[in-house]
């Protein structure tokens, strides 16, 4: 399919599509074969085979596609069946044999594909962050909820099952939202930073002939190609599924701020009781290192303030160890991974403010006992309670208004660190107040035919 022939996935009655296969396992698509994938994403279908099987992958570099099926292939140990390759993610959103899909692309990439898989009648993961923009995020929250779709968004702190993360972000959050700390003063984010730009490699060269670069780029800016921009090449024909330089570029990605962020102060909202809000206040600075080409922040130092006067200040792992700090009249509760790692390279909680357990307080009676109005539990991991939420309809544990508050909180201290000046913004207008340069960063231009307003145009919605 052309590049420029962006055709829209037909609409399929959940009657015919995959839910009514032989086996009744739920039929699961990945959109993206990079490391979160293979390193998080499968593995978490892989551990709920009674559930569900992964039926058809999609990766516009199809060397990297035709590994990750290698690889799953392993994994499974024959316990798949046919499984598809699709280099063009359009063409597994019309298989009418998926039920739902993973989406582990790049960054940029979330958003068009969530709407895109809810009009195909698809249920949507995603990891995160859910957007680049406030626009983009919303219009993902007002599709899923018309197309009534099941979301669920790679924020797993969440969630408590084995192989997850414990029950330590939801007992803060418990505790804090039941008085443990009388008045809430200040929130404390610590955040790790990226690695340095290697020294070498090139900043243009050939595109591989296994790699759609076109449509890699979707809707960002046309760019030279290299693999400081995209993703590392490997040699032969094994994929390498290391780190990727387009998490530290703008174009791609908001940097730090935005992936760990986006797991802290998703716990911070849920704390706060503000998964239908968010700050009024933001103001911050970050240092933009001189590189020769990777142009995300480094060190951050970010205070965003709510309504009630708590202020939120996030900053990099100089200033605050890897975790969430809330501080009260009576004390304070931390909670972070401790040891727990998702990925090989996770920093956990330490570094030089030594180890911090999971969940500390000031005083241990903080953090005993149970709470007056606890919060829903749930025991299963992040994958199982999506999959199981396919088959009875109900939310996950994270709404999609939630992580829509949550992506609009690090847009905010985002668009703040780049404008280097304080904001102030209406969370139910959801636009900066009286001020057109930061609303102008509402949303961005898109590279026709991609993008998820251009999306909206052909299917009719109004943008």
């Amino acid at each position: 399919m052309a590049a420029g022939a962006l055709a829209f996935p037909t609409l399929i009655p959940a009657r015919v599509r995959g839910q009514q296969a032989p086996s009744n396992k739920l039929q699961i698509g990945v959109i993206g074969c990079g490391r979160i994938a293979g390193g998080m994403d499968i593995p978490g279908l892989w551990q709920n085979q009674d559930l569900a099987t992964l039926v058809a992958l999609s990766d516009c570099d199809t060397k990297r596609l035709r590994s990750t099926e290698q690889k799953t292939r392993a994994l499974f140990a024959g316990e798949l069946p046919e499984l598809k390759r699709y280099p063009d993610y359009r063409d597994l959103l019309a298989d009418r044999s998926v039920d739902a899909v993973m989406i582990c692309t790049p960054d940029f990439w979330h958003a068009q594909q969530c709407v895109e898989a809810a009009l195909a009648g698809k249920d949507v993961y995603v990891q995160k962050p859910l957007a680049m923009t406030v626009y983009e995020s919303r219009m993902i929250v007002e599709v899923v909820r018309k197309t009534g779709r099941v979301f669920h968004i790679g924020t797993q702190q969440r969630s408590e099952g084995k192989s997850t993360f414990g029950s330590q972000f939801r007992k803060a959050a418990e505790y804090v939202r039941n008085g443990r700390l009388g008045r809430l003063r200040t929130i404390e984010v610590g955040l790790p930073q990226d690695p340095p730009e290697p020294a070498e490699g090139a900043l243009e060269q050939p595109v591989p002939g296994t790699f759609n670069f076109d449509q890699w780029l979707g809707y960002a800016p046309q760019a030279p190609y290299s693999e400081l921009r995209t993703h590392p090449q490997g040699k032969g024909d094994e994929a390498d599924f290391g780190r990727p330089g387009w998490m530290v570029l703008q174009d791609y990605s908001m940097g730090m701020i935005a992936n760990w962020g986006a797991h802290h102060i998703d716990i911070v909202q849920w704390a706060l009781g503000m998964e239908g809000s968010g700050p009024v206040k933001v103001r911050g600075r970050a240092d933009f290192p001189k590189r020769r080409l990777w142009d995300a922040h480094g060190k951050l130092d970010v205070k965003m303030e709510y309504a009630d006067g708590t202020l939120l200040h996030v900053a990099d792992e100089s200033v605050y160890p890897n975790g969430i700090r809330f501080v009260g009249e009576k004390g304070w509760i931390f909670c972070g991974r401790g040891s727990v790692k998702t990925m090989s390279g996770d920093p956990g909680a330490g570094g030089r403010h030594g180890r911090w357990r999971p969940l500390e307080a000031s005083a241990k009676e903080l953090i005993e006992g149970e709470v007056e109005w606890p919060l829903a539990r749930n025991p299963q991991t992040h994958h199982r309670i999506w999959l199981e939420s396919l088959r009875t309809r109900q939310p996950t544990n994270t709404t999609p208004e939630a992580a829509h508050r949550t992506t609009t909180a690090c847009i905010l201290a985002y668009t703040a660190m780049n404008l280097k000046r304080p904001l102030t913004w209406d969370p139910v207008a959801e636009r900066f107040v009286k001020d057109d340069e930061a609303n102008a960063t509402l949303s961005r231009p898109e590279r026709a035919p991609y993008g998820v307003r251009n999306t909206l145009k052909r299917a009719g919605w109004a943008v």
